[in-house]
């Protein structure tokens, strides 16, 4: 494993693909739906960390959204796919994305069976970095606090990172969701630090069509970027309907993949 930045990453999809005898690592974990500004420092530190020893960086996420399968209803419309969460940690140093299916039964491991399974046995941890405002295990019972316990037990190291501010309010991915639904594109962009993209299979008459619940704007038409296979870019109008469909003007041809960046009209937004 070395330190350069590749462009894609190893993309983990449970335990099970984790090479056997991997580790020791520094790992990360969090959901890191959107890939954010306060996400990005988490991950900053994390790949510190992990240079510094000279070992490998681990990113551990979750998906779908853990509140899609406990606690109250509430708007976890995602921001980002697993597999672009892979690519854009990569961007940022990241050198494997472990990605958790996250059941009832996940959610019911106590914190510290979690640390066993996961960081112990699973992936060999030697630091942990994680938000100050982890938490983790059945009924979410774990913090920061308790995770720094167990590894003492378990011989990682814990560091906890403070959580970046956005105005008055910190850099989530709930904030960027909430703005995305007001079609504050800027703001959106701004927390984010990049566009929001929104990817999909393009069908006849220029239609993409995204996975259910993925974050959009309100209907309507926006400025847009679109990449084809990853390759051809061109700028065009997106229009959102009612119905989870965007319409992107002019219609390229049909394709299996497509991504749409919504931009922000008129200079860069600035926090």
């Amino acid at each position: 494993m070395t330190a350069a930045v590749a462009s894609r990453t190893r993309l983990w999809r449970g335990l099970a693909d984790v090479p056997a005898g991997w580790g020791p690592c520094v790992v990360t974990i969090g959901v890191f739906d959107g890939v954010h500004r306060g996400h990005a420092q988490l991950i900053a530190r994390t790949v510190a960390e992990a240079r510094r020893r000279g070992l490998p960086a681990v990113l551990v996420t979750f998906d779908p959204h853990p509140a899609r399968v406990i606690g109250p209803p509430r708007d976890t419309a995602a921001l980002s796919t697993v597999t672009r969460r892979a690519d854009l940690t990569a961007e940022l140093g990241i050198d494997a994305v472990l990605a958790l299916s996250f059941t009832r039964q996940l959610a019911a491991t106590p914190a510290e069976n979690f640390v066993d399974l996961i960081l112990v046995d699973g992936l060999r941890a030697s630091a942990v970095v994680v938000g100050r405002n982890f938490r983790f295990g059945a009924r979410a019972a774990g913090d920061l606090t308790t995770l720094t316990e167990l590894g003492r037990r378990c011989w990682f190291t814990v560091e906890g990172v403070a959580l970046v501010p956005l105005g008055e309010q910190r850099c989530s991915s709930s904030h960027v969701r909430t703005r995305l639904r007001d079609g504050d594109i800027r703001a959106a962009t701004a927390a984010l630090g990049r566009p929001h993209r929104v990817e999909g299979r393009l069908l006849p008459g220029g239609r993409l069509q995204p996975p259910d619940n993925t974050a959009l704007p309100p209907t309507g038409t926006y400025p847009a970027d679109l990449t084809i296979d990853n390759s051809h870019r061109l700028r065009v109008q997106a229009t959102v309907r009612d119905t989870g469909t965007i319409t992107v003007d002019p219609p390229p041809p049909p394709t299996p993949h497509a991504a749409l960046d919504f931009v922000p009209e008129g200079p860069p937004p600035t926090i």
